[in-house]
């Protein structure tokens, strides 16, 4: 099958790959920056649930850009996130937001209690 896309629509698709990569490596590195690891010794120290705790210590994003920029399938994402969140330990702001990694509605998450209030009260939480 040939591709069918406009020149418009194809350069549409390399910009916004563009800014998919530049969001994913922006969340890692301040993940790597908090933690003092780099992405490899994280993804070799901790299992894909304590990635997904800690890495939400250091970013308040969501679901679906953490999980890209960790590589921790979607599906676990949900699960852990579920888990967190019974546990006190997550929590998931009121209000949506666009993704910046989707562009779709989407609600900011965060394990950093120090997050927590602002994003239960309110939808003009800074993004990252």
């Amino acid at each position: 099958m040939g591709n069918n896309k406009t020149p418009l629509q194809s350069s549409l698709c390399k910009r916004l790959n563009k800014d998919r990569a530049l969001i994913l490596g922006y969340l890692k590195s301040k993940i790597e920056k908090g933690t003092g690891l780099s992405f490899i010794k994280l993804k070799s120290k901790y299992n894909e649930e304590q990635l997904f705790y800690i890495s939400l210590k250091y970013v308040t994003t969501t679901k679906k850009a953490l999980c890209s920029a960790m590589e921790i399938p979607i599906e676990a994402g949900c699960r852990y996130k579920r888990k967190f969140e019974k546990r006190g330990l997550l929590v998931q702001s009121v209000n949506e937001i666009i993704c910046p990694f989707t562009n779709h509605p989407a609600h900011l998450i965060s394990t950093n209690s120090d997050e927590f209030e602002a994003l239960r009260k309110s939808n003009q939480m800074k993004l990252f």
